[in-house]
């Protein structure tokens, strides 16, 4: 009897860490929510700046970027060793994509928007990895605006 309760303990311990990190109860979640949700915002506002070919302000935007990451880093602070790492892992390089965009806009002098759009592209399936550790309910919806910017709750 003892056996069999040692072997389904072990088990059980060994499902949990395989488990995906939304079955995971994370211990701060309004923060991960918070942060995720301005990793998105930011990520807008890259593409709206390359858009509207605002080129010098995009170097801001990455600052912008880090600071959300940092915020998502600090979040996840208190989770599991193994999960933070792949957080870790993913967010690093994620923000390593929107660097690039940053470098790109800012050493060339009539940066291309077709290139620095299809970089956003690649930026943002790399933050969309990161997002993919985190339970749906968490994940905000990149096509609302984001809240105070007007236009909260209408649909196109």
């Amino acid at each position: 009897m003892k056996r069999m309760a040692y072997t389904v303990a072990a088990v059980a311990s060994v499902l949990s860490m395989a488990a995906p990190a939304s079955a995971q109860q994370l211990k701060s979640p309004d923060d991960v929510k918070t942060a995720l949700r301005l990793l998105v915002q930011v990520s807008n506002d890259f593409k709206r700046q390359i858009t509207n070919k605002n080129f010098t302000r995009v170097p801001h935007e990455f600052m912008e970027y880090t600071e959300a990451a940092d915020a998502l880093r600090m979040s996840t602070k208190d989770e599991p060793a193994n999960f933070k790492m792949r957080v870790d892992t993913r967010l690093k390089a994620a923000v390593a994509a929107y660097q690039k965009i940053s470098d790109m806009s800012a050493t060339a002098k009539d940066a291309d928007v077709d290139k620095l759009l299809a970089e956003h592209a690649k930026a943002v399936t790399a933050m969309n990895a990161v997002f993919d550790l985190f339970p749906a309910d968490m994940r905000p919806d990149p096509n609302l605006p984001p809240p105070g910017r007007g236009g909260r709750g209408r649909s196109n």
